[in-house]
């Protein structure tokens, strides 16, 4: 077994047979031994990391929906049908636009598709006055919504951009010119009709919440931000992660129109992704280089850093070199995986508080990679195989406190994140 399959920094340990934690071992017999569609395998794995391998297949297989002759992404076990552009979306760019790419673009049509029938229609109490868009309230609460609906109001799903930087590596690999045409056209639509409203010229940053950390609800308080606000305060943040996107949305945007041959359009394109860079860098940059998770509605920066955010400002270019180190450095790395938060709120409450989610921790680790050139793919595998217990699939989310993995099995993003994993160490040529 060659070196880089293995990790050892007590309690967390990957062997060949094994992975150890602060909780426990799972063995590879603990293990289902799953026969999956898909016929890619890796190169000269352990036994373990070959286990895996099929495993993180067969979850993502399972997330396979069909529906009216549809096939889309779900999310996890425990989510049936909803469609999460953010899960898709972050899913395709760690592996499965590689590996699946024919369903990842029926996943992301079906997305627009919904979206743009859907609009601003949104639950009851999720009009945001202070976006000026065509607001539509539905007597419905946003449970009734989801099940009607299959998704979330449009005031719950601000990182809605993300597909555009998703699509655009999507299309790299595999895209037709039509399929080119068919995404500038449609990023053209959502730019105007979507994202444009959130746009403040004032600052040069786009309102909306951090990317996939939950708002809060009408009856009570999501836990990823300050407990007294309300909703609209938290999507009238301009928070790092979710800008980030913007920034990968506008380049992917230049790059399509470049694909097309509209050179002077890839230009405008271009100097807005640039632009964006630098209202991010000017406005969310703590002195010490690092990031702020977001700036309130009244312009305070929050006193805390994100992880996600901090990954993507690296993984977008946003900062480079020596910037990128100092983006990342003092944030916590730990045997249960990298805090969402740091600090964490107060307050004995979690979820997206006191907690790690796997493919944060995959996006993070990669860009630690980025910024100083050190693989840390063996790290990162450890990390995700100990999610694998209980029905042995890869898990949701850990408790940063007792290092319990919860939430939902064969979890899409983390089945994913493993992916990634084994392309970034070599095992896997896709």
């Amino acid at each position: 077994m060659s070196e880089n399959l293995s990790f050892h920094q007590p309690p967390l340990e990957l062997t060949g047979n094994r992975v150890s934690d602060a909780r426990g071992t799972l063995h590879l017999d603990d293990l289902p031994d799953p026969d999956p569609q898909g016929q890619i395998r890796l190169t000269d794995p352990s036994p373990l990391i070959e286990r895996l391998w099929r495993i993180a297949l067969s979850d993502i297989e399972k997330n396979i929906i069909e529906s009216d002759g549809i096939q889309y992404f779900g999310a996890g076990s425990e989510f049936g049908p909803m469609v999460y552009t953010r899960d898709i979306c972050y899913s395709g760019i760690l592996g499965l636009n590689a590996l699946y790419p024919d369903i990842m673009l029926s996943s992301i049509r079906h997305t627009r598709k919904l979206r743009s029938q859907l609009g601003f229609r949104v639950s009851k109490g999720n009009c945001l006055h202070e976006i000026q868009v065509p607001w539509i309230e539905e007597p419905l609460s946003e449970n009734d919504y989801k099940k009607k609906f299959n998704t979330n109001s449009y005031t719950r799903r601000t990182d809605d951009v993300i597909w555009l930087w998703c699509t655009c590596d999507l299309l790299k690999k595999m895209g037709e010119q039509a399929d080119w045409r068919w995404f500038y056209d449609s990023g053209q639509e959502f730019f105007a009709s979507f994202y444009q409203p959130f746009y403040d010229p004032e600052d040069g940053l786009y309102f909306g919440q951090a990317s996939f950390i939950d708002i809060h609800f009408l009856d009570h308080p999501a836990i990823g931000y300050p407990q007294d606000w309300t909703p609209g305060d938290c999507v009238l943040i301009k928070s790092l992660s979710t800008n980030c996107l913007y920034v990968m949305a506008l380049q992917a945007m230049a790059d399509a129109a470049k694909q097309l041959g509209k050179a002077d359009a890839s230009s405008a394109w271009a100097n807005r992704c640039e632009q964006l860079k630098q209202a991010i860098c000017r406005e969310l940059r703590f002195d010490d280089g690092s990031f702020s998770y977001f700036k309130d509605r009244h312009g305070v920066l929050q006193n805390r850093r994100e992880a996600l955010g901090a990954a993507l400002a690296v993984m977008s270019g946003t900062v480079k070199g020596k910037d990128a180190q100092r983006a990342l450095r003092g944030y916590p790395v730990t045997d249960g995986g990298v805090p969402l938060f740091h600090p964490f709120f107060e307050g004995d409450h979690w979820y997206h508080n006191h907690s790690s989610w796997p493919f944060v921790d995959s996006l993070f680790l990669r860009a630690l990679e980025i910024s100083d050139g050190v693989n840390r793919s063996a790290q990162n595998a450890a990390l995700l195989a100990r999610t694998c217990v209980g029905d042995g699939s890869f898990h949701e989310v850990t408790d940063t406190r007792t290092r319990e993995v919860k939430g939902s099995g064969s979890q899409l993003w983390t089945a994913a994140s493993f992916v990634d994993v084994c392309r970034r160490a070599g095992w896997i040529g896709v």
